[in-house]
């Protein structure tokens, strides 16, 4: 008979953002959906900390995975840990998790934001675990807690079957990683993709309902169809032609709507300090990069949304070089607009 109890991705807490009372439910909802996302055109570096190659190699191949759709953000294996954002680690006491998106910058340096807790080389369960994990990375939730799943669980049977082997979880973990339902204002989407790469695989007798899923919840292990077409919706390829060019002390309409992003460039005329603002009343994320041949490099973020203030960067640049400014619009209030201005 086949064992369904596989060790399972077993997420880190974290600390839930609070907003001023001045901020409506409305536009906190707006933020809070898009605010693990990183910022289109993001070249996401990764550093193992630990690990021997055929368990690196499985998680290189994840990478490429995801990579391979076609995808406005990019990946870079780096080996110091002060190029890095994602660091990885094997620590097979620990289990297998990564921290979500853009909470990744809060993770002090000298702290893993992924772990694999088995051997990668074992089986196909091992891409999959990968694969799963990089989907965190990137900004992805746990399919199974859509609050649009309609999932009813037998509590007493889930807490048995997670509390001993091969997890160990105690209740509070049970709940946080499946019980537990992700706010609706959190989530892109109203439905629920049970052949997500982020959807756990759970035996008989777990779930009342949906009644076509009492005798188990099955995903194949690799990326489903709405896997690539979330992601590919969320993170298009940028296209050169719509990048616009920047100048000095000029204002330029920002155009994207909630959830969308806007891309603009700026060749620095002389070596000196320079500021990027955005002016009006939207919640954004700015995001500047030294574009180069190969790769952009990160240089500096900042995020206004929520606040009664507008995103702002002062950066030294040297002539000659060009800089992508990526601004992602977390809300737009009704009937206003924005811009962008470099001083």
């Amino acid at each position: 008979m086949k064992n369904f109890s596989k060790r399972l991705c077993k997420q880190p807490k974290t600390i839930q953002r609070t907003f001023d009372p001045s901020v409506s439910l409305h536009r906190q909802g707006f933020i809070l959906s898009t605010s693990l996302k990183w910022v289109n055109s993001t070249e996401i570096k990764y550093l193992f900390i630990e690990g021997d190659e055929p368990q690196k190699n499985v998680v290189r191949t994840g990478f490429k995975v995801w990579k391979d759709l076609g995808i406005g953000i990019s990946f870079k294996e780096v080996t110091r840990v002060e190029d890095s954002m994602v660091r990885i680690g094997f620590d097979y006491t620990d289990g297998s998790w990564s921290y979500v998106g853009r909470e990744i910058l809060n993770i002090p340096a000298a702290e893993k934001t992924m772990n694999f807790g088995w051997d990668l080389t074992a089986d196909s369960y091992g891409m999959t675990t990968a694969v799963h994990e990089i989907g965190h990375t990137i900004g992805f939730q746990h399919e199974h807690q859509s609050p649009f799943s309609g999932i009813e669980w037998d509590t007493d049977a889930v807490y048995k079957e997670f509390s001993g082997p091969p997890n160990n979880w105690p209740k509070s973990e049970i709940d946080s990683n499946i019980i537990n339902k992700l706010p609706a204002n959190q989530v892109k989407g109203s439905s629920w993709d049970p052949k997500s790469i982020m959807e756990y695989e759970f035996g008989p007798g777990l779930v009342l309902q949906p009644a076509e899923y009492k005798k188990g919840i099955f995903p194949p292990g690799i990326l489903s169809a709405n896997d690539i077409q979330g992601v590919k919706s969320f993170y298009p390829v940028v296209a050169e032609k719509s990048i616009v060019k920047l100048q000095l002390h000029k204002s330029v309409q920002i155009k994207a709507h909630t959830g969308g992003q806007d891309d603009f460039i700026f060749t620095a005329p002389s070596t000196k300090k320079y500021t990027f603002q955005t002016v009006g009343d939207l919640d954004t994320v700015m995001v500047i990069s030294e574009k180069a041949k190969s790769e952009n490099h990160y240089l500096a973020g900042d995020d206004d949304s929520g606040y009664e203030k507008n995103s702002k960067i002062t950066l030294p640049l040297v002539k000659g070089r060009s800089y992508l400014i990526n601004v992602r619009v977390m809300y737009e209030p009704a009937t206003q607009s924005g811009s962008i201005i470099v001083t």
